[in-house]
């Protein structure tokens, strides 16, 4: 495939538009955890309180927080918005990857094939959905390394001036951001060994961005010493300072954890490609920007890291779009016959293995939430039982997703006033959780299970559903009814769910039989038979267990003909041999279940 200047914009639109896709789609996967509930806790008020809280009270910088509380303003407090806010941000990043990619490298491709490869890549996905700043981190690092870029072509103090404006920014999105400015000074020292004039230039450019940043520069020494104090006292301290309780130690396995996450999981195609791009492009200088943006970054932050507590892959996300334009210049030195075809069995091979580098253990309260808002029902009640209500993220996904009809509790007895019980536990191992959890079963037994509880975490909700009935009507003295959930009506078919509990087994098997009637009394369609329990298991009537709840799933499906309107649902209860129908007490040999309209 030949690209002409004048069309490639088009395809890297293409490109662009198919990343942000995905991730857009993404989003409905990806569950929150628990920075990303500080995050909306932190901007919950005024924009005065979320500065003030990011200054005395956490270790962040303040312009992504405050940005993200005037996205707030504009689109609510919503979990898929807040996530779009940062495809925002990658969407501009990557119309930026595109213009480095073919104004450095004097070729369109590198462009597209970037954009192409972040698509796919594991490291820049997870982070670039975050609710944190790193989508932003990732725009910033970007853009800074593009007016770095036209500061070292231009050589005048206009373009250095526009570059420290973006350091500046930087220290204001995020400190580790640092990290890119120190890739830049390497590349600078060692690679293009600058003229005093050049040295002036970027001098009063990192002036310029101090300048700017010094009104801050007091808080990021209360902000240091109060980190200081805080990990020292719950004994998380590790090195002269930093955040030991969220920063990893500088390890061959954290190196090998970090490969994997920038490759996807397959280091051996990524580092192949790596080595084409530096074999035939090692000696071009901008090659060299590019790959201190990739490795000197790391490779800066994890030495500073044994001194300084101040390494997480997250922290560093920026350095994926170094690396991602390294292999988009190996893919460029590919013989043009298989370029395209090598993208795309790379983007296939990428998105097979993308899912292995995801951590496992983010639970989906959304999901589980949203599952029983959509099938809540007034008066429902949750139970609440070593639910990990001490949690954040907990308390902000069920303030958002479940519905206020639902009353919540911890107290067993006030659950048992209900009919339904959303029994919720984040332990379902504990002791005290089976004991509460065996007590209900035999009055209330599982309708549905929502969640898990598996090797990586565990968070279980189970609807338990009491009879509709208090007392039972009884056929013959020998069969308890204990009333009937119309499930569903369609012009098709009527589902009910017939509950049934016996003290004592009958002493014969009895059929059953529900019956559609039209308003002339004339009967329109039945469904007779043992109990159904649950739809797959066939219970017949003197196999009943004592005082067990049978619940008797029926389909009653309807004639073609069948008009719409009013129709009366039937009960009744026989000898399947002789006919003879089980009376109840008022003398009647049926029970009219409900009237039900068919549409």
């Amino acid at each position: 495939m030949v690209l002409k200047s004048k069309s490639a914009w088009l395809f890297g639109l293409v490109f662009v538009f198919a990343v942000v896709a995905f991730h857009v789609d993404s989003i409905q996967y990806r569950f929150m955890r628990d920075d990303e509930e500080i995050a909306f806790r932190t901007t919950s008020k005024d924009l005065s309180y979320t500065v003030w809280y990011q200054a005395m009270q956490d270790v962040h910088a303040p312009v992504w927080f405050s940005s993200f509380w005037l996205w707030q303003q504009f689109v609510g407090t919503n979990e898929f918005t807040a996530r779009v806010y940062s495809v925002l941000a990658t969407t501009i990043t990557l119309a930026l990857v595109y213009q480095i990619g073919r104004t450095w490298f004097k070729s369109s491709r590198v462009g597209l094939f970037a954009i192409a490869v972040l698509g796919v890549n594991a490291y820049f996905f997870t982070y670039a959905l975050e609710i944190r700043p790193y989508a932003v981190n990732m725009l910033i690092a970007t853009l800074s390394m593009w007016c770095f870029g036209r500061w070292l072509k231009r050589c005048t103090f206009a373009t250095a001036l526009v570059y420290g404006l973006t350091v500046a920014w930087m220290l204001y999105q995020h400190y580790f951001l640092m990290f890119l400015v120190a890739a830049q000074f390497l590349y600078l020292l060692f690679i293009v060994r600058p003229s005093f004039k050049m040295l002036q230039q970027i001098a009063a450019a990192w002036l310029l961005a101090f300048l700017l940043w010094s009104p801050w520069f007091p808080i990021l020494i209360h902000q240091i010493r109060t980190l200081i104090a805080i990990e020292s006292s719950f004994g998380n301290a590790r090195g002269a300072a930093g955040i030991g309780s969220t920063t990893e130690s500088t390890t061959i396995t954290g190196v090998v954890s970090l490969l994997n996450l920038m490759t996807s999981g397959q280091p051996g195609l990524y580092l192949l490609l790596f080595a084409v791009g530096f074999i035939y492009s090692g000696r071009q200088k901008r090659y060299w920007l590019i790959l201190m943006w990739a490795l000197a970054v790391p490779l800066v932050a994890l030495l500073v890291n044994f001194v300084f507590s101040v390494y997480t892959p997250r922290y560093i996300t920026y350095l994926s779009i170094g690396f991602a334009l390294a292999i988009a210049v190996g893919f460029s030195v590919l013989p043009r016959r298989i370029q395209w075809l090598g993208l795309v069995a790379f983007a296939a091979v990428s998105l097979w293995s993308l899912p292995s580098q995801f951590g496992l253990n983010r639970i989906p309260h959304r999901a589980i939430y949203q599952d029983i808002a959509q099938s809540a029902q007034a008066g429902d009640v949750m139970l609440l039982d070593n639910a990990d209500m001490e949690n954040n993220v907990v308390l902000w996904q069920m303030m958002h997703y479940i519905p206020s009809s639902i009353t919540f509790t911890r107290d067993i007895n006030q659950a048992q006033t209900a009919r339904r019980i959303w029994f919720t536990t984040a332990d379902w191992f504990d002791e005290a959780v089976q004991v509460d959890f065996k007590h209900l079963e035999p009055d209330y037994p599982v309708q549905r299970v929502l969640g898990d509880c598996n090797r990586y975490w565990c968070y279980l909700v189970q609807l338990m559903v009491a009879p509709p009935f208090k007392t039972p009507v009884v056929f013959g003295e020998q069969m308890p009814f204990w009333g009937a959930d119309v499930e569903a009506v369609t012009h098709d078919t009527v589902d009910v769910h017939l509950w049934w509990r016996a003290a004592q087994p009958p002493k014969q098997n009895y059929s059953i039989g529900l019956h559609l009637l039209d308003a002339a009394g004339n009967l329109v369609a039945q469904i007779d038979g043992p109990i159904s329990h649950y739809g797959h298991e066939s219970v017949d009537t003197a196999a009943m267990q004592p005082d067990k709840i049978y619940i008797d799933y029926r389909t009653l499906n309807l004639p073609d003909s069948i008009t719409a309107g009013d129709y009366q649902l039937e009960l009744i209860v026989y000898d399947w041999q002789t006919g003879e129908r089980l009376l109840l007490a008022d003398g009647n040999d049926h029970l009219v279940i409900e009237q039900v309209q068919v549409p």
